[in-house]
């Protein structure tokens, strides 16, 4: 196939897609300046990949259907850190003036959150933030973390499981989700923290495996999981029933990497979200990028919309506009609770043959 042709095609389909923005008259939206705070760089650059193109398949669509009134995107790293993030923000609204904002790290927004909301700029969020959500001018894209860490508990005290040994990461996100998983689990627990910055999991795996318990569950990030699974498995002298959180599903490459062939976790249990991709959306990213859609390009997409269909030039407009917004997206319904949280619906997951299959 020629290239001619090819990009014939794109554009077809980009003409096509746009029909998500619902604003195909120029005349009724006015161009504005957006930015991006990705993770570009490091062990989670996938993950922040994944989302930028997203965002720029829609900027794309959008900017194909209003030449006269586009919307510029500047894009920053924060390579999931907290210090280039707040730089990546000074820039965007100091050189680049931008007028809204998607975050995609729970370690930038973190960081930047007392000066994006004394700022009031709309905030399309990607990852869950560290600190309870509040009703303010954030938006979590990501459906409801907490909401569904407690349905993971329910699930896990609908199998007939009365304990578990708990193994998460100290990091405010992760014990805010262990504490909602007990609040719907409700049985006996015993925790084990391990610190951000430890690579030596050994002795933590030897600690789990004290009292051979029947059920553990893993709260964290998919690099030191994969270490404390491979680990774990090597002393364990019995296999417990074994549940992850959904940073497995983010992480499931993270996990072959670094333990090899995942049959070793068949019959483990992962907690996911129902985030179902429209076949247009599916169509049009292949076209684009030449693959598959991967995860939490659709987030990114669908952030991106949300900010262009609640638009108002008045910033307190815009944030309301977003608190009541409620449409289709390339990811599912998007809809926000009273803090600002997207509503979720939750799925169980099997691991079979080293893959995520859903569990009916």
């Amino acid at each position: 196939m020629n290239k001619k042709y090819t990009w014939a095609i794109v554009v077809v389909i980009i003409v096509i897609a746009g029909i998500y923005l619902g604003t195909k008259n120029s005349t009724k939206q006015k161009g504005f300046n957006m930015g991006m705070i990705s993770i570009l760089s490091g062990e989670y650059a996938a993950v922040g990949e994944n989302f930028r193109n997203g965002a720029v398949l829609a900027e794309e669509q959008y900017n194909a259907s209003h030449p006269d009134a586009p919307i510029k995107m500047a894009i920053e790293d924060d390579g999931f850190s907290g210090g280039k993030a707040v730089s990546a923000y000074q820039k965007l609204v100091n050189v680049d003036k931008i007028d809204a904002l998607i975050n995609v790290s729970t370690a930038s927004i973190d960081a930047i959150y007392d000066l994006v909301t004394k700022n009031g700029i709309p905030v399309a969020q990607g990852g869950e933030q560290g600190r309870v959500p509040t009703d303010d001018n954030v938006f979590g894209m990501f459906p409801d973390s907490v909401a569904s860490m407690k349905n993971y508990g329910t699930y896990m005290k609908s199998k007939g499981i009365t304990s578990m040994t708990l193994i998460y990461t100290k990091i405010d996100a992760m014990i805010r989700f262990v504490a909602a998983f007990k609040e719907g689990f409700q049985g006996k627990t015993t925790d084990i923290v391990i610190d951000t910055t430890e690579t030596d999991f050994r002795t933590h795996a030897l600690k789990a495996t004290s009292g051979n318990p029947t059920a553990i569950g893993l709260f964290m990030f998919p690099q030191q999981g994969g270490q404390f699974m491979k680990e774990f498995l090597k002393i364990s002298k019995s296999k417990p029933t074994i549940f992850f959180d959904t940073s497995f599903v983010s992480g499931y490459t993270d996990y072959q990497r670094i333990m090899g062939d995942l049959t070793v976790l068949d019959g483990s249990i992962v907690g996911g979200m129902k985030l179902e991709d429209t076949q247009a959306f599916k169509d049009a990213y292949k076209a684009r990028f030449g693959i598959d859609a991967p995860y939490l390009a659709d987030i990114g997409y669908d952030s991106f919309n949300l900010l262009v269909k609640t638009y108002s030039p008045d910033k307190a407009t815009w944030v309301s506009n977003m608190k009541n917004a409620d449409f289709q997206g390339a990811s599912g319904e998007i809809k926000f609770g009273p803090v600002g949280n997207r509503l979720p619906e939750t799925k169980m997951m099997v691991i079979k043959g080293g893959k995520l299959v859903d569990l009916k």
